[in-house]
């Protein structure tokens, strides 16, 4: 007896636009945590200079990483709203099988004779030199 067909697998669905906009609050709550946090961390460090300049470059990367995010969030954003306004595509009509090939001879006759050239193409003039530097 044979095995049982399989059911073809099927893709997880897209998120909708509820779900995305959690995760990108929750982001942005994240970020803005890390960066209170990088603040304590560089009050409480002191005068150190290695302290200071280490906080000061986590500071650096978290309101880096603040901007970057608030670019993806205006983007995903925008990408929801286009979604929710536009139709789906109307489905595609069943692929055409390609024409039948001719033959090589049919080809052949096919093609118009080949015209003739007459007038060769003028040849082209060499650059002009630069005059040499005069040396002092």
């Amino acid at each position: 007896m044979a095995p049982a067909p399989k059911t073809p697998a099927r893709r997880p669905a897209a998120p909708r636009g509820a779900e995305v906009t959690k995760a990108l609050d929750a982001l942005n709550d994240a970020i803005a945590r890390a960066q209170a946090a990088a603040k304590a961390i560089r009050a409480d460090l002191g005068r150190s200079q290695l302290g200071t300049n280490l906080a000061r470059d986590v500071e650096r990367l978290v309101t880096n990483l603040r901007r970057d995010a608030a670019k993806l969030d205006r983007a995903v954003r925008a990408d929801i709203r286009k979604a929710a306004t536009t139709k789906p595509a109307a489905a595609k009509p069943a692929a055409r099988k390609p024409a039948a090939k001719k033959p090589a001879a049919a080809k052949a006759a096919a093609k118009p004779a080949a015209k003739k050239a007459t007038a060769k193409p003028a040849a082209r003039k060499p650059a002009a030199r630069k005059p040499a530097a005069k040396r002092a």
